[in-house]
């Protein structure tokens, strides 16, 4: 932050603010946005509206190095760099040729208002914020017999994420959610959900791994802040001393994770709800010297609390649960899921089990009357002493036709034995008898006085109350003077619109990181965003519309801008790249008529990528577990993926040549043209369904020539378009957002 030696660490936080005072405006001049200072509305330069105050921003530094924004970007190149941008799909022919033909003002703002509706849209930006949050599915071994990372079902999770952005949920309400809403809404199942973003980072083999990746993770996704480099000595840029990274890890010290019933499913393994509570309100955090939990220093143990520099202070207040999160298997729900399956376990029974199997299910209703009148209040009255007792009496009943089956069974087996020998038979009539004496036992138990004394189900004993923590921590966190919060989730924005944040490095807005290149914009576009409801899609409107976003990416003849400002950081022009894994291979899907465009559900097996036409956002994404068309196309890391760095391998243009998806869909949609190969608008309507353009006289003329040579080698027609449109997914503007 200064030209000085000096780290803010070495100051104490108030003092530090004295310091900033006293340095004044000649540090201003060299550091004008305060990482550290709260969100102030900076002020427009120029006579502006509001609407225009990105470019106002942008074009005043812009003007201090003598540069100007690049032309508007032709009608064709902005419409699909729009439609890739917000929903992630170019456009069809047919969506180009209407845009096209619509020459009002308002064509292209309606354009993008109604790609921001899209249902596609919550798609294409909930893997842009998985990839911050870290989703993950499940990793570990014996087909999901043992969980390593993660947990089943958390896909739950990243349904949560499309669902709220497809709703235009505020971001202040969706941190708090992820981070608490088991104690914002305790009973709201659909909210719980959003509890994924701790679910994701358990660790069977190590508790202690489990929590320095949850303070670790919460730091650098919401505050943009290295908290996790305090855990063994005091930060060595930030005002971060070692006890604050311990009073943050005590926030989350007492949550766990569980697995909850869901409507119609009495088996948590096949479905459920992986959602976080606080096991233990009570358990303490211990100081670690050195970060080395094998030496705990159990004289200090540290209270819950928030890095001091951030202002403001973690007022926790314990939260009194409901019954159906204390006893969640006493729900309604769960009662209906599991006499659902035990009716269909009736049904489908051989015949000699099938009278147990109904007297399981007899026995099941009848401990479920009883549950229910102790669930409203009526336990000891006269109806619930006459349902314990019929309780009682069918579990009696199930216990003699489960000791009579196991008698019929022990009685065969026995039978087998001896038509083989005497000694054979042994082992069998000691458990014939064994048998028998527990049908003994069970029918003198059925002939006994009725009591209240039924046996209770075994159930999961929850906490009544939560901490209270995490729910205090995230109102901290979204608080409308926090410094952090509104900033980083701006940065990332811009970074997914514009290829690189306003601060460079998008999880680091600490002391010692690279300054932004825009502070106040940063800051004006935080400010914009809080007092808009936290609204991403506020945002959205505010850049596309922007003329930065509309101007030209072409560098042609700026060689003095490009001289001036090489890395683009003054946006002088659009900059180009490359989509990321997941629209190159849903686009290629998209544009040969072979994507389904289902919605949620359970992950996919990853090995399916290459022949199932669903979006790649629903493929299983885990440590090992994960698409390699996707990882060749440098796809999500799964353990820390705040920024995608895109390579250039030569097994990416392989698998669009190759692979036999590519091929597979080349045909696809060569098998669909009906135009012969010498239509002479067969060339125009390849290009505008792959590029969104029409070619060029040099590209018509290259594709006689190759219709001219393949004519010569007697091709087949099919065969013949099949060649060119695998050659338009090849080409660099298929792969392009320009």
């Amino acid at each position: 932050m200064f030209s000085s030696p000096i780290t803010l660490r070495q100051w104490q936080p108030a003092l530090a603010a004295l310091l900033l005072g006293v340095i004044g405006s000649a540090a201003a001049e060299v550091w004008p946005w305060r990482p550290f200072a709260p969100v102030n509305r900076a002020p427009v330069p120029g006579n502006v509206a509001p609407g225009g105050a990105i470019d106002a921003f942008l074009k005043e530094k812009l003007a201090e190095s003598h540069l100007n924004y690049r032309p508007a970007a032709p009608r064709d190149a902005l419409l699909r760099r729009v439609y890739l941008d917000l929903i992630g799909l170019a456009p069809t022919p047919e969506e180009r040729a209407s845009y096209l033909a619509d020459s009002s003002p308002e064509a292209y703002a309606q354009l993008v208002e109604r790609l921001l509706n899209d249902p596609r849209h919550a798609e294409r930006w909930a893997r842009h914020w998985m990839d911050i949050w870290r989703y993950s599915d499940w990793a570990g071994w014996a087909d999901g017999k043992q969980i390593r990372d993660s947990q089943p079902h958390i896909w739950r999770w990243r349904d949560w994420i499309v669902e709220s952005l497809a709703a235009d949920v505020g971001y202040d309400r969706m941190v708090t959610d992820m981070l608490a809403a088991d104690e914002r809404a305790p009973g709201d199942v659909a909210a719980l959900r959003a509890t994924g973003f701790l679910v994701r980072n358990y660790k069977m083999l190590s508790r202690e791994q489990w929590l320095q990746d949850t303070v670790k993770h919460t730091s650098l996704a919401f505050l943009g802040l290295t908290v996790g480099c305090a855990q063994c000595h005091d930060h060595k840029t930030d005002p971060l001393p070692q006890t604050e990274y311990y009073a943050m890890r005590a926030i989350f010290e007492p949550h766990q994770v569980r697995i909850d019933h869901v409507p119609g499913q009495a088996d948590t393994t096949i479905d459920g709800l992986a959602r976080a509570f606080d096991n233990d309100p009570a358990v303490p955090t211990y100081f670690l010297p050195h970060g080395d939990e094998r030496a705990p220093d159990k004289d200090r143990v540290i209270a819950p609390g928030v890095p001091a520099c951030l202002g403001g202070a973690l007022t926790a207040t314990p939260v009194a649960l409901p019954p159906e999160a204390v006893a969640p298997q006493r729900r309604e729900l769960v009662r209906e899921a599991m006499e659902k399956a035990a009716e269909v376990l009736s049904q489908n029974s051989m015949p000699a089990d099938k009278a147990l199997a109904e007297q399981k299910l007899t026995t099941l209703r009848a401990l479920f009357a009883v549950e229910r009148l102790e669930d409203s209040g009526k336990k000891d009255t006269p109806e619930w002493i006459e349902a314990a007792q019929a309780c009682l009496s069918a579990q009696r009943e199930e216990t003699r036709r489960a000791a009579q089956t196991a008698v019929t069974t022990a009685e065969t087996a026995h039978a087998e034995a001896l038509q083989k020998d005497a000694a054979s038979a042994v082992e069998p009539a000691k458990k014939l008898e064994e048998a028998r004496q527990k049908l003994a036992t069970a029918e003198t138990a059925c002939a006994e006085p009725l009591t209240t004394a039924y046996v209770p189900r075994t159930l999961p004993a929850y906490p009544a109350q939560s901490s209270g923590r995490r729910l205090a921590f995230a109102q901290w966190l979204t608080r409308r003077e926090h410094p952090l919060t509104a900033r980083v989730a701006v940065n990332h924005l811009w970074a997914r619109h514009f290829g690189s944040g306003l601060v460079p490095a998008l999880a680091d807005f600490g002391s010692a990181a690279r300054q932004p290149s825009h502070p106040a914009l940063l800051d004006w576009l935080a400010a914009e965003f809080m007092e808009n409801g936290w609204s991403f899609r506020h945002l959205h409107r505010l850049i596309c519309l922007s003329e930065a976003y509309r101007q030209s990416s072409a560098e042609v003849g700026a060689d003095s801008a490009a001289a001036i400002d090489p890395d683009n950081r003054l946006l002088w022009h659009f900059p180009s790249r490359r989509l990321e894994a997941e629209a190159v291979r849903d686009n290629l899907f998209h544009l040969t008529g072979g994507l389904d465009l289902t919605r949620g559900g359970p992950e996919l097996d990853q090995n399916l990528a290459l022949t199932s036409g669903r979006r790649s956002l629903y493929f299983r994404c885990a440590a090992e577990k994960q698409s390699e068309f996707l990882q060749v196309f440098d796809g999500p890391s799964v353990v820390e993926c705040y920024e995608r760095k895109p390579s250039v391998m030569p097994q990416q243009a392989l698998a669009l040549l190759n692979s036999d998806v590519a091929i597979a869909r080349a045909k696809a949609a060569a098998s669909a043209i009906s135009d012969p190969i010498d239509d002479p608008t067969l060339f125009s309507e390849l290009f505008i369904r792959f590029l969104t353009r029409e070619p060029t006289a040099a590209e018509i003329a290259a594709c006689t020539e190759f219709l001219h040579q393949r004519r010569e080698a007697s091709a087949d027609e099919v065969r013949t378009r099949e060649m060119l449109i695998l050659t338009l997914l090849n080409h660099h503007e298929f792969l392009t957002l320009r």
